[in-house]
């Protein structure tokens, strides 16, 4: 499956410019503190799982 467009022409747009039915915090990140030290995991950056996907998507 190949993307039908330039990762160059996908440009990052600030909550208040998207439409939602409801109001969202700024900041509403997953906190993993407890998990990392209840069982000594500690999770990737959300970033490098979405480099992954577009990689596995453009080959």
């Amino acid at each position: 499956m190949a993307l039908k467009v330039q990762a160059d022409a996908i440009a990052p747009i600030g909550t208040a410019d998207y439409p939602l039915p409801a109001a969202r915090p700024a900041n509403s990140r997953l906190c993993t503190a407890k998990l990392q030290a209840a069982f000594g995991i500690a999770l990737p950056a959300w970033q490098d799982g979405v480099a992954d996907v577009i990689n596995q998507l453009v080959k």
